[in-house]
């Protein structure tokens, strides 16, 4: 039986409960009905027990799914520092001369970038000579701590509201 069909069934023999209003007397077989909530109450519970069981273990496997990567992370960076070692070698060894090396060969190519010293005054200039798309400002973000503050000393804010939920876990 699936956990909805069980619920189901509780609830539709909690139904056939019959009582006397006037006399209060039971008008059903009380012990057949509760004999058979009891029974699906186990299953129930067996059934969310597994289901618990399922989350620990869903739970533990990521946990070490997340330790593995921080390993092979780790491994990465320390070959990628290797590697800038290694190039850093072989770049002051061939001192800016294309290299043959037999198995590569080491080419130098020019780059450019560029570096900005003074960032206001840059943008400034770009602004005051309509050069808009050189520059972005961040759009404008709600400070929510700060805002869920003034709501809850009385403010009220337009489009803001402190909503109650529940939280679950499992351990």
């Amino acid at each position: 039986m699936k956990l909805y069909e069980i619920n189901e069934e509780i609830l539709r023999l909690t139904e056939q409960i019959d009582i006397d209003e006037e006399t209060g007397e039971v008008l059903c077989d009380i012990d057949a009905i509760t004999e058979g909530i009891d029974r699906l109450q186990m299953e129930r519970r067996s059934i969310l027990e597994y289901l618990a069981k399922l989350v620990l273990n869903t739970r533990a496997e990521a946990a070490a799914l997340k330790a593995e990567e921080q390993r092979l992370k780790e491994r990465r960076q320390r070959l990628e520092k290797k590697e800038d070692r290694l190039m850093a070698i072989l770049d002051r060894e061939c001192a800016g001369e294309k290299t043959d090396l037999g198995v590569a060969a080491f080419y130098y190519r020019k780059t450019s970038r560029l570096e900005v010293s003074d960032p206001l005054t840059a943008v400034e200039w770009l602004r005051d000579n309509e050069y808009t798309d050189c520059y972005r400002i961040p759009a404008p973000e709600v400070a929510k701590a700060e805002v869920k503050r003034l709501i809850a000393h009385g403010e009220t804010v337009p489009g803001c509201a402190i909503v109650e939920d529940y939280s679950y876990s499992l351990r």
